[in-house]
């Protein structure tokens, strides 16, 4: 099994400080651990080659080269967890979770759709309702993601877990039934904005009756409070 490269380094520095410091440097802060190592290994890396790694969808294995500034170790490991920055759009932090091959994982993988389901083309919509499917398996079974193939959906089908192929090895932990994908009908807009009018219209009608009433009652002999 062909595993993806990154290059990480040791840092020093840590605290809120240092790491906002990374960050303007194009460097994410991150740590390295498992149940095999007595300390996590503080570390950076090189948020562009970060974000290589994301976009290629490397989901499984990783082979983290650490360079500690004077030799450079190889480690098998997967990323655990990443922290984003939304308004920034920026990765703050990542985990790195060491691994053997011997041992059985938990971890999410993300659900791919494969294809233009037959409903939307006769004027449904698609609406993704499941991103990612929980499982368990050894480090060298992990899949790049789980495919749903969405091509047959019609107007009022969906796709569920356990319609999806699931590979030799994968104990899949999410609730079988969960629906992935499903192609609903089209809202009825026109008939909405409608009905909205209808209702504007009566309570303007309503409106102008009451400021009419108002203007024929007579002006109040109870004196002013100042």
């Amino acid at each position: 099994m062909k595993k993806p490269k990154l290059k990480v380094e040791l840092r020093d520095n840590t605290g809120k400080e240092s790491n906002k410091k990374y960050r303007r440097e194009g460097i994410v802060p991150g740590v390295l651990y498992s149940p095999h190592d007595k300390e996590n290994l503080i570390l950076k890396v090189k948020n562009d080659e970060l974000l290589k790694l994301l976009s290629a969808k490397s989901h499984g294995l990783i082979d983290l080269e650490i360079n500690d500034g004077k030799e450079k170790i190889s480690r098998l490991t997967i990323i655990k967890d990443l922290q984003y920055n939304l308004l920034k759009k920026q990765i703050v932090h990542v985990d790195f979770y060491g691994v053997t091959l011997k041992e059985k994982l938990t971890l999410e993988v993300d659900i791919e759709l494969i294809g233009e389901p037959i409903g939307v083309e006769e004027g449904g919509i698609l609406q993704a309702e499941l991103r990612k499917v929980e499982i368990e398996c050894l480090p060298s079974q992990v899949p790049g993601s789980f495919k749903a193939d969405i091509s047959s959906l019609k107007v009022g089908d969906h796709i569920s877990i356990g319609d999806m192929e699931i590979p030799e090895g994968v104990e899949v932990l999410t609730e079988l039934d969960r629906v992935v994908a499903a192609v609903v009908p089209p809202a009825k807009i026109e008939e909405v904005v409608e009905e909205e009018e209808e209702v504007v219209e009566g309570e303007e009608g309503e409106e102008g009756e009451e400021k009419a009433e108002t203007k024929e009652e007579p002006p109040s002999s109870e004196p002013k409070k100042e």
